[in-house]
């Protein structure tokens, strides 16, 4: 039993020197000043001096100990970012996950070529007399621990606006329908939450007239089908439970072109394998509250901005064409649970 002791007592001074190189080495390097040798040997000393003791769970004790110490004087490690998102991106964050559902109301107007003065129309670059309206977007989805989840996303915009003289009192009706379905990923990064979105859209534009003018009467509607992708950005205004936030949005359709007469310069037909570029963007302010322990209540606001580009549909000679804007405020409210 006494060799066992000495056995220890060797192993414990053999990792105090140790210490102590490693130590020597680290203020060689970093330049900070060493510790005092008197209390490192005051320190080994008290520790030598302790009765010994019959327990192997005592020794194991003092060496943990010695090893606690040792481990100050190793130099510092630097963590690899792409290893550190990783392991974010595995990380299970408990209580995180949310299923969530969004009731947005947009107030948009329109924004459409016009008759060209060269007709001598009395309309200079604007069609229809464009004031803001309502239209409805519903988003319904649910995201886990991890930040991965599953989004749908719906918004509808139907109204009909007066011509602009000498067409008045005919009016021009646009009307969208545009589904989302999307692939999200959320995650924090400093201060700020992000999401990544990607998926799916189909969008349907279609513009309508009832009344002769420079265009037939009937409908000139794209519908299509394509990829779209999002990206989001949300920063906390300290812990007032207000945040900015903004984000941008862009799809690319793939579908057809249906003219029922509504275009003169195009006969009516369906046209094919047509491409409608969208860019959509949103920059506001939301506020988030606790209802209780189990739902949450996220109230926003933002001014949206839209762009729909098509070439067979771009501007034309008679002043009608599908480069077509929106912009105005959005509300929406969101419950989370």
């Amino acid at each position: 039993m006494l060799f066992q002791r000495h056995v220890y007592l060797s192993l414990i001074f053999c990792l105090h020197c140790a210490a102590a190189s490693a130590q020597s080495e680290i203020e060689s390097i970093s330049g900070h000043a060493p510790l005092d040798p008197e209390q490192e040997v005051a320190s080994f000393a008290s520790f030598r001096n302790e009765a010994a003791s019959d327990d192997t769970t005592e020794l194991e004790a003092r060496v943990q100990r010695l090893e606690a110490e040792l481990s100050q004087y190793r130099a510092p490690t630097y963590s690899d970012p792409m290893r550190t998102l990783e392991s974010q991106l595995q990380k299970q964050d408990a209580g995180t996950g949310a299923l969530f559902g969004d009731i947005e109301v947009t107030f948009l107007q329109p924004h459409i070529s016009g008759s060209q003065a060269a007709f001598g129309l009395g309309a200079v670059g604007r069609l229809i007399d464009g004031d803001y309206q309502t239209g409805m977007r519903y988003v319904l989805g649910y995201r886990n621990d991890s930040g991965v989840g599953v989004r749908g996303r719906f918004w509808q915009y139907d109204h009909s606006f007066v011509y602009l003289p000498p067409f008045e009192p005919a009016v021009f009706g646009i009307r969208m329908d545009v589904a989302d379905t999307e692939i999200t990923l959320d995650q924090r990064l400093r201060h700020w939450d992000m999401q990544v979105s990607a998926g799916l859209r189909y969008g349907r534009l279609e513009y309508s007239n009832e009344t002769p003018t420079l265009f037939g009467v009937g409908t000139a509607t794209f519908e299509g089908v394509g990829p779209t992708f999002a990206l989001n950005g949300r920063r906390a205004i300290g812990k007032s439970g207000f945040a900015f936030f903004g984000n941008v949005r862009g799809a690319i359709l793939i579908g057809d072109i249906r003219n029922s007469a509504l275009l003169p310069f195009m006969p009516a037909v369906r046209l094919e394998d047509e491409i409608m570029t969208v860019a959509e963007n949103q920059l506001g302010v939301a506020w988030t509250h606790d209802l209780n322990k189990f739902v949450q209540l996220d109230v926003k606001t933002a001014w949206e901005t839209q762009y729909w580009m098509n070439s067979s549909l771009s501007d034309d000679v008679y002043g009608i064409g599908s480069n077509l804007g929106f912009t105005g405020p959005t509300l929406s409210a969101e419950l989370r649970y």
